[in-house]
């Protein structure tokens, strides 16, 4: 079995325990509006257009045996209903403005590059981190690269929405050590105007996950006047008591993946909403801690 993976980002500190290496799976089953990682959405093999780099040379165009490309004003303008992803515009670009987002590794090709850093692993009490999108889309392929790489004795985490059927997701929390778990709404309707799915399942497995005793941090990306209002923060603070939850993690939004969305000629779903702030972030704690530790 193979996977599609977006990313290795080697000496990662923010994803799990000690110095890590996160691997970005390809696919997800939401779609959050304020989606940081717009390449992970599709779990096929993407081509990306990075116009501040192209030079209008055409030899991507001349290379387009089905016509989907066309230079406009010295930029490529791409069909993408036309394209078969022959990905002979990649091959052809010489100044890296149309790059394939994604490639295909076996279990034993991704770990190879993985277990390379494994003394960084073991001084630090860190490694590998699967992140997407959501790992857990590629279940199997995710499984088989865990149970390779824990042979070796290397620390496994998993970032996940947890959007995920409770026999995979059940199976996850058998193989993994650590786990970062997404809560972006209490309220099931507002959770699926934010992400396009309601959070009955996601709810599910967090409580599942919370009876097996795993370390796991809840991470809440907070949008203001959206999820970030003291009754959501509120309402997710008592799910965690509830379940037993202790660690959260409050996550500012920000713009810097605009040029994803226009790289792949998708529309940006950012709200507009106010940024949020460190006072913010101090307030939503404060709410939090007052109520994890209320006996």
């Amino acid at each position: 079995m193979n996977g599609i993976v977006t990313n290795i980002q080697k000496f990662s500190l923010h994803d799990g325990p000690g110095i890590r290496t996160t691997v970005f799976m390809k696919g997800c089953n939401l779609r959050c509006i304020w989606c940081h990682n717009p390449e992970t959405y599709s779990k096929d093999i993407e081509v990306e257009y990075y116009s501040n780099k192209c030079t209008g040379c055409s030899r991507c165009v001349n290379a387009c045996g089905e016509g989907a490309l066309s230079l406009v004003d010295g930029k490529i303008v791409r069909d993408r209903k036309k394209c078969v992803s022959c990905y002979n515009c990649e091959d052809k670009c010489v100044n890296g403005a149309t790059v394939l987002c994604g490639k295909t590794y076996s279990p034993d090709e991704l770990c190879a590059i993985l277990l390379k850093d494994i003394k960084y692993y073991q001084k630090s009490g860190g490694g590998v981190t699967f992140s997407g999108g959501e790992p857990l889309l590629q279940s199997e392929f995710v499984f088989e690269c865990v149970d390779i790489l824990k042979s070796h004795g290397v620390h496994c985490a998993v970032e996940t929405a947890s959007n995920i059927n409770s026999e995979i997701y059940q199976k996850a929390i058998e193989k993994f050590d650590y786990f970062m778990c997404d809560i972006k709404a209490m309220d099931s309707t507002l959770h699926k105007a934010l992400t396009g799915v309601p959070n009955d399942r996601i709810l599910s497995n967090l409580k599942a996950l919370a009876s097996s005793g795993k370390d796991a941090l809840i991470r809440i990306p907070v949008a203001m006047t959206l999820n970030g209002t003291d009754e959501n923060i509120t309402a997710t603070a008592q799910f965690m008591k509830e379940c037993g939850f202790s660690a959260i993690e409050l996550l500012k939004l920000h713009r810097l993946s605009d040029h994803k969305y226009n790289a792949l000629d998708m529309d940006i779903t950012h709200p507009n909403v106010p940024e949020t702030t460190d006072a913010d972030i101090e307030h939503f704690n404060e709410i939090i801690n007052s109520i994890l530790e209320r006996r």
